[in-house]
């Protein structure tokens, strides 16, 4: 059913997405109020804008990278693919956070044990979002079609739009560079995040602009869930969220407690 007048559908769900981060985007808080458990802010709609650019971009180039891919196909390239893969999946991910936060308790590092938890809750809110996209967009995966890199059928069983891989490898890198202040971490995390996300491409699961979108968005959700996260282990507050307008702009907020 799906032909090329669906090719705009990903370009609109991006901008509304946009948009909305747009309208609750507002400046630094108000000097002197306490910042907010969760907040939306203009550097936030910028990025929301440079993400909408990267992906209209790198989609535009998907069947140059799907063909590079093809050419560059064998032993060595099979065998790295593999070896990065499970750093961008759950099954791998979730037992690894389990087993630190049990080590955290057991030998008492209760930080060890709270990070865990940060990064835990960072990984699953991604994946969550990208799940609930996936659903959305139903674009086929370059597996599935010839060279229609423009292929939707939203609410299907097709996922390819965002990569979850690169969703949860994104996010883990990001979340852990928030927790550590070791200066090696970020070199090495992002540079194996970055090899999930083009071990999707190179095992044809993925076409190259699901994987910019899936790394801008585990990135961002993850930072923002960190932060949010932090803010909650300083205060202890009531659940909220709500719309707070100043002379600046509007400001989401939402407050949590468990």
């Amino acid at each position: 059913m799906p032909t090329r007048r669906n090719s705009g559908f990903l370009a609109a769900l991006m901008l509304c997405m946009l948009g909305v981060a747009i309208r609750c985007a507002v400046a630094d808080s108000t000097p002197g109020s306490e910042p907010p458990f969760l907040r939306l802010t203009r550097a936030d709609a910028w990025y929301g804008l440079a993400t909408v650019a990267a992906v209209g971009g790198i989609g535009v180039a998907d069947d140059w990278f799907r063909e590079r891919a093809a050419a560059s196909d064998g032993t060595g390239t099979r065998r790295l693919a593999r070896s990065v893969r499970p750093f961008g999946a759950p099954e791998v991910l979730g037992p690894a956070l389990i087993l630190a936060y049990a080590g955290g308790r057991v030998f008492a590092h209760p930080r060890l044990s709270a990070a865990s938890v940060r990064i835990g809750a960072s990984v699953a809110v991604a994946g969550t979002v990208a799940a609930a996209l996936k659903i959305g967009v139903g674009r086929v995966r370059p597996r599935d079609v010839a060279q229609e890199t423009d292929h939707f059928q939203p609410f299907s069983r097709n996922h390819s739009f965002p990569s979850g891989h690169a969703t949860l490898a994104f996010a883990g890198a990001a979340a852990l560079d928030q927790e550590t202040t070791a200066g090696w971490v970020p070199w090495v995390a992002y540079p194996v995040a970055a090899l999930v996300g083009w071990s999707r491409v190179q095992d044809d699961e993925h076409w190259a602009s699901d994987v910019v979108a899936g790394a801008a968005l585990g990135f961002w959700t993850a930072r923002k869930t960190e932060t949010a996260l932090r803010v909650r282990d300083r205060r202890n507050e009531s659940l909220g969220l709500g719309l707070q307008g100043d002379g600046k702009g509007l400001r989401l907020a939402a407050r949590v407690s468990f």
